[in-house]
């Protein structure tokens, strides 16, 4: 391969870097001060709310995947619109929760005061969220 068919010339130098040099400085897109929350579309599901923020920082030390125990039981109230609610395996596996982990996670959120858990073998456990003493009193 001959390189000297290659080989640019001075001005050909020159001329690549003056090319760019004349481009416009990167500026970040603008963000708009206001960005819309996403919404759920029709016949999506969604968590019904408001959900106390108390109440979550309590369920939230309830072990391990106790948020996503926390955030499928306010799902499935309103789903089903009813408290007390059936905490049944189809809505644990909205989030990947195995049913013995949310048995535990349960206990300690009745524990707390969090909820109010009925356990039957077999069945789906029922679940009555309430508000925790602690809760009531702040």
């Amino acid at each position: 391969m001959d390189l000297e068919t290659f080989r640019g010339t001075g001005t050909d130098v020159a001329a690549f870097h003056a090319v760019q040099t004349e481009r416009p400085p990167k500026t970040p897109p603008k963000r708009p001060s206001v960005v819309e929350l996403p919404k759920h579309g029709k016949g999506e599901r969604f968590i019904r709310g408001p959900i106390p923020l108390a109440w979550m920082k309590l369920a939230s030390k309830c072990g391990n995947r106790s948020e996503a125990v926390a955030l499928l039981l306010w799902y499935a109230a309103g789903f089903q619109r009813s408290n007390p609610v059936k905490l049944s395996k189809t809505i644990l596996a909205e989030l990947n929760v195995h049913p013995k982990t949310a048995k535990r996670v349960l206990e300690r959120m009745a524990d707390l005061g969090l909820v109010d858990v009925e356990f039957h073998r077999g069945r789906s456990p029922v679940v009555t969220i309430t508000t925790p003493a602690r809760q009531a009193s702040n």
